[in-house]
């Protein structure tokens, strides 16, 4: 069997994910499952099979999965659901990104175009590095960590479960981000963030 391709999430994230993977010709087929069914267009040209709930009467049609959605939790939580229903996961670099040979991206994990990953960074499963971000050298992200676009993490950062880096935010060299955090757009993180808070401003601050 050649290799296919199952997206969980049909959304603009699942979108983008599909027309990266659309240029890699190891991909026999793309197709989605999404609670929603979208008709096939010029936009959207790879078939819907049904709802993610549907998983197990489609897994056996498909060699790898990864899930589209944006929502960290959600992420993580269906690329669980894939491993134990069989899927190899699937790890999509766009072209035009630059992945230091020395990281290690963990599985369900998508780097996008023009986004940079240096020299000895690691992530967990299902972590989502956008558009234009960079990841400097050492860094941690744990499981389903976003890094929105245009974000930039500096060297030696630990970034815990399911945290949000927002767009155009920075987080200084050294610092800690606990788990479910949310940076808000363009804030500058420049001490370290405790666990479920949302830090915004320049600065950032804990938001009470």
């Amino acid at each position: 069997m050649t290799d296919s391709l199952l997206i969980i999430g049909a959304g603009g994230n699942g979108r983008v994910i599909a027309d990266l993977a659309s240029g890699d010709s190891r991909w026999s087929r793309i197709a989605f499952l999404d609670d929603a069914i979208y008709p096939v267009d010029d936009d959207r040209p790879w078939e819907t099979l049904g709802s993610c709930a549907d998983l197990t009467q489609h897994v056996a049609a498909f060699t790898h999965g990864i899930v589209g959605f944006g929502d960290n939790a959600m992420r993580v939580e269906w690329t669980m659901k894939l491993r134990e229903a069989g899927l190899v996961l699937a790890t999509i670099i766009a072209d035009s990104a630059s992945v230091s040979a020395r990281s290690v991206l963990g599985p369900g994990t998508v780097v996008m175009p023009r986004a940079v990953v240096n020299i000895g960074v690691k992530t967990g499963c299902a972590c989502l590095i956008n558009t234009s971000a960079s990841v400097d050298h050492d860094c941690l992200l744990e499981d389903g960590v976003h890094v929105a676009p245009g974000a930039h993490v500096g060297g030696d950062v630990r970034i815990g479960n399911r945290s949000w880096i927002g767009i155009g935010a920075s987080v200084r060299h050294g610092m800690k981000v606990g788990a479910d955090v949310v940076v808000g757009a363009g804030a500058a993180v420049v001490s370290d963030l405790p666990d479920s808070c949302v830090a915004v401003g320049v600065p950032a601050r804990v938001r009470d």
